[in-house]
């Protein structure tokens, strides 16, 4: 006996084996095909854009292409319906147009509210019976209409609204009205309702994995972005020539300096792998930064570093104010005037405030896509915050101006 159960648990332990791995194998497999539409569609978006035509260009509001579709839908039949060669042809009276394209109006109406209000109100919020009692009610009024249309139709002279509560709405008297013509409709309508559910379910997980490749790249472009400028070459040789002329003229300060060049290094190799770190640890960094960009100015530059945090170990993503502290402090060098950055970070409740002024006097370059770049702080931030941050940025009187306000998420807190 207990090696027949033995044997039981070993052979229900194999096929879970083999059904998780059938699992995962078709799961990759449509992983790759999944990423290989993404790419093609790229690419034909990418042709696309170079198209420099005017019709190309011209807007289209997105509800257009839907319009479209359902015209097609709509007008299709006529051509079934008009074809004289057609062995099914139907006479072509408005009755027999009324009667095919009641039941097809009537589903296609079902199926836009169920696609664009039912299934996302209701069903993704698990609000089952009322999803089921809403479609039930269409049903009823829809098969209502119907007869109404038809007693509108076929109405005797005299006949009014008694007659038709009375012997036509819902009788199956005069032929009009039969249980299989209700069977039929209410089979269409589950058949739209099962379509419209795997509909979203479909889209949303397409519009997931595409904003999941979307940030996954941002996030890799970002971090290559900043090591690749940030802590380039370029920007080692000269702080550490900057510290070796320090160990001559002040021994200590260049001690202090190597010690916050490796506490960056450091940080910035390691700790911004991980998803969050605490406002106190980025704003160390941020500090440290600075501190060694000063090492290339003079005595005359004014530098202020204002930070007033409510909590601390508040977590947030790392480096996230870092592409506005580097702007402040590499385009505030001014040689016809005096030269300062001051910058000043708030943080009260979930509300983050981070406010820079500096003299204005940006770096010419040849390349466009020097530094870290603003464009991508901002792509940054609409993946992490869309909705719920503030950036804006003035020039006045040769000042720089940056302001930014986010609204970190609960989750952080």
């Amino acid at each position: 006996m207990t090696k027949f159960f033995a044997m039981k648990d070993n052979c229900t332990t194999n096929c879970t084996e083999k059904c998780a791995g059938f699992f995962q194998k078709t799961r990759d497999k449509l992983a790759v095909l999944q990423e290989s539409d993404f790419e093609r569609n790229e690419k034909k978006l990418r042709e696309l854009l170079k198209d420099e035509r005017e019709l190309i260009q011209f807007p289209i509001p997105l509800f257009m292409p839907v319009l479209f579709v359902w015209l097609f839908m709509i007008l299709f039949p006529l051509v079934l319906i008009l074809d004289t060669s057609n062995s099914t042809h139907f006479a072509i009276r408005l009755e027999g147009i009324i009667r095919f394209y009641f039941p097809l109006l009537s589903s296609l109406f079902i199926f836009a509210l169920n696609q664009k209000f039912l299934v996302p109100s209701y069903v993704f919020k698990k609000r089952y019976a009322s999803y089921f009692a809403l479609n039930s009610l269409l049903v009823v009024v829809a098969l209502f209409i119907r007869e109404v249309t038809y007693f509108l139709m076929e109405r005797m002279p005299g006949e009014g609204v008694s007659e038709f509560f009375k012997t036509y709405c819902f009788s199956f008297v005069k032929g009009h009205f039969s249980l299989s013509a209700v069977v039929s409709f209410v089979i269409l309508v589950c058949f739209v309702c099962v379509l419209c559910v795997l509909y979203h379910l479909m889209f949303r997980q397409i519009v997931r994995a595409f904003v999941l490749r979307e940030r996954k790249r941002m996030e890799l472009q970002y971090e290559l972005d900043f090591l690749k400028n940030q802590l380039s070459p370029h920007f080692l040789f000269n702080t550490l020539n900057n510290i070796s002329a320090l160990i001559q003229i002040d021994s200590k300060r260049a001690e202090s300096s190597m010690n916050k060049l490796s506490q960056l290094l450091r940080v910035m190799l390691y700790q911004v792998k991980d998803k969050y770190i605490t406002l106190q640890e980025d704003v160390d960094i941020l500090q440290k930064y600075a501190d060694l960009e000063k090492l290339r100015l003079d005595d005359s530059f004014d530098f202020s570093f204002n930070v007033h945090l409510e909590n601390p170990n508040l977590m947030i993503e790392p480096l996230l104010i870092m592409p506005l502290m580097e702007n402040a402090m590499k385009h505030c060098v001014n040689p016809k005037g005096k030269s300062f950055a001051h910058v000043t970070i708030v943080q009260k409740g979930n509300e983050l405030r981070f406010h820079s002024e500096n003299s204005n006097f940006p770096r010419k370059s040849s390349r466009k896509d020097s530094g870290l770049g603003l464009s991508t702080f901002e792509k940054r931030l609409d993946l992490i915050y869309s909705g719920s941050y503030e950036y804006s940025v003035n020039i006045v009187d040769d000042v720089y101006i940056s302001d930014l306000i986010i609204h970190l998420k609960e989750e952080n807190s």
